[in-house]
């Protein structure tokens, strides 16, 4: 029962966060919201830093999930990053503007463990789509993989980055659709690009 009452306030705590941002919602909006007395939220979390830093390490742990079921589920690399693209972009919708602003301002060690998670997963996740990417003859075999994993992770960065202006002046589906263009025409051989010209994504002038 302990157990069930936990995951009812991560996902309750969550679900806040990614509506209104880490630093407006307290500890009493999240007791009040999900019907619980403020002392059996304090019996799981000490106080809303470690319930923050919770939710963001089971939100890196669900990834991690999800990355490991799709590279069993799909095993051409260009479909992969396509169906993380859509994914992505679904996320997204979902999260308030100000939460990553919030949470590298107010919760800098979990802030620290997400792009940990992005430096260190998602460049493990990119460099392996690039090796076998250039086995199947879809990437280019001249590509440096362990550079362009880089330039990658680099380029998911400037999206993230809650003070780049420049991101947040346009919509976030259209900015994250272009950098993946941007990725993946650049490195598709023409058999590559056959197959992302029947993805929507790509079947622009």
């Amino acid at each position: 029962m302990s157990e069930e009452v936990k995951i009812k306030i991560l996902n309750g705590a969550e679900m806040l966060f990614l509506r209104y941002g880490f630093k407006s919602i307290t500890m009493d909006d999240i007791a009040r919201e999900l019907g619980l007395s403020k002392k059996t939220l304090y019996q799981f979390f000490d106080d809303k830093t470690k319930l923050v830093d919770e939710t963001v390490s089971r939100h890196i742990e669900q990834e991690m999930g999800f990355c490991s079921n799709l590279c069993k589920s799909i095993s051409n690399p260009i479909e992969y990053m396509l169906t993380l693209t859509d994914s992505f972009g679904e996320l997204k919708k979902q999260i308030n503007q100000t939460i990553l602003f919030d949470l590298k301002k107010y919760f800098k060690p979990s802030w620290d463990k997400l792009n940990k998670f992005r430096v260190e997963f998602i460049y493990s996740e990119v460099l392996n789509n690039l090796k076998t990417g250039k086995e199947q003859g879809l990437y280019h075999p001249e590509l440096n993989e362990e550079l362009t994993a880089v330039f990658y992770i680099h380029l998911i960065d400037f999206l993230l980055n809650p003070d780049n202006d420049s991101v947040q002046k346009h919509d976030f589906k259209t900015v994250h659709s272009e950098m993946m263009r941007y990725h993946l025409r650049s490195i598709c051989t023409d058999k590559g690009l056959k197959l992302l010209k029947k993805h929507p994504l790509f079947q622009i002038s």
